[in-house]
């Protein structure tokens, strides 16, 4: 029997289709960590800290255990892609507040600011709910408490690298009684007593309706501090996460420069789409390469580490130019 040569429908059905709805290129080694790379046994590992270390990226893991609890590894790597994992997790202070409440911690930030690495996280104190606190250190081996946690109900707590009008700054999402929020800015004369608070006023969007949070630590450019946040919006079955883009004013954070109404990722590989929480990309850590290229880290359902690359000067005219 004489075998029909394929149509073109087949073709393009029987082609692998890479997935890229947004700017953002998937790499393609993810995920780049997974339970199964880890030195320890753990459920899962992601939404990780990131940060130039000496000449390194280095992350931060979220690891839970099969109890889920939580603790933090260190990572690092020369191309930000291939990871040495530390068998010991960090040693991260206890608050007095923590030590009598504390259930868990999570997301961690890491700022380089004024010669220290100040690590910014939530801790969930059960029915007290969610609070920031913030450490600081030189090595990542040892951790300084800086002030007391903030009251709650609030979260994803990421500090800008510098000063900004002689104060320090920082995003965060205080929590509505639903469970939303949204970005906003409160600024600091000691990084201890924080207020002056103002909203981060973002475009409506179908991809924004319920969550609205900070991602990655601002990135300084020339047309104001980029910055990678995440956002939730609920379908018949879940509620997705995505990533977004903005910039900001460089001397009012609070003022948005541009902030176009696409989302820059969504889940759609099946290592962000199945996990302990399906359809979920969070970023809380991303780092500038040498070459310019912007390396996000993002929790993929969060079970696993994956990493999405653009360069900074793409994303900033993607902000720009696409309204």
């Amino acid at each position: 029997m004489k075998t029909l040569p394929a149509t073109r429908q087949h073709a393009r059905e029987t082609t692998p289709r890479p997935y890229q709805t947004g700017i953002l290129q998937r790499h393609p080694k993810n995920p780049i960590i997974a339970p199964g790379d880890m030195p320890v046994p753990c459920s899962s590992v992601f939404n990780c800290g990131a940060t130039r270390f000496e000449d390194r990226v280095l992350l931060l893991l979220r690891v839970e255990d099969m109890a889920r609890d939580n603790a933090f590894h260190v990572a690092t790597s020369k191309d930000g892609v291939n990871f040495e994992i530390q068998p010991e997790p960090i040693d991260y202070p206890l608050r007095d507040t923590e030590s009598r409440f504390l259930e868990n911690r999570f997301d961690m930030r890491i700022t380089q600011l004024e010669g220290h690495y100040y690590v910014t996280h939530a801790s969930w104190l059960g029915g007290y709910g969610s609070c920031i606190g913030t450490a600081l250190t030189k090595d990542f081996r040892s951790f300084e408490p800086v002030g007391e946690l903030s009251v709650p109900s609030n979260r994803n707590a990421a500090l800008f690298p510098e000063k900004i009008q002689g104060r320090y700054a920082r995003l965060e999402r205080p929590q509505n009684i639903d469970g939303g929020g949204r970005i906003w800015v409160s600024y600091s004369p000691d990084l201890l007593h924080w207020g002056q608070s103002r909203p981060v006023i973002l475009p409506d969007t179908p991809w924004s309706r319920c969550k609205v949070g900070a991602g990655a630590i601002p990135i300084k450019t020339e047309q104001g501090w980029l910055c990678v946040y995440h956002a939730t919006a609920k379908n018949c079955a879940t509620e997705n996460y995505y990533l977004g883009a903005m910039l900001l004013d460089l001397q009012q954070p609070d003022r948005v420069v541009a902030a176009p109404r696409q989302f820059i990722l969504q889940p759609e590989t099946p290592y962000e789409c199945m996990g302990q929480v399906p359809n979920v990309v969070f970023t809380n850590g991303a780092v500038v390469m040498p070459d310019g290229t912007l390396n996000i880290y993002y929790g993929g359902a969060d079970t696993r580490i994956c990493l999405a690359q653009v360069s900074v000067d793409t994303l900033v005219e993607h902000c720009l130019t696409e309204r």
